[in-house]
């Protein structure tokens, strides 16, 4: 299974989880003013956000293939697989 996201999407994941954790989690005023500016550091547009949306899907992509179990055919045969080759 492959999932791409694209920038937009991932700026919506991102904007989503950060507002979780500065309204849930009962941080110092401090620590939410750290979380608001890296958020703002990925915002739409900046290449903080291209950087990220890259890195995200490389881990999302790596997730899931640790975690998927691979059928080859080999000669007539099936042969399943649970280790899988992680990107770098």
């Amino acid at each position: 299974m492959n999932v791409v996201l694209n920038t937009e999407e991932v700026h919506g994941v991102l904007a989503l989880v950060t507002s979780q954790v500065i309204d849930n989690a009962g941080l110092s005023p401090k620590a939410i003013e750290a979380i608001r500016g890296w958020r703002r550091e990925r915002d739409s547009g900046t290449h903080g956000l291209d950087d990220f949306t890259e890195t995200l899907n490389l881990a999302i992509g790596n997730y899931i293939d640790e975690r998927t179990t691979r059928m080859l055919r080999k000669r007539g045969k099936i042969r399943v697989s649970a280790s899988t080759e992680r990107r770098s």
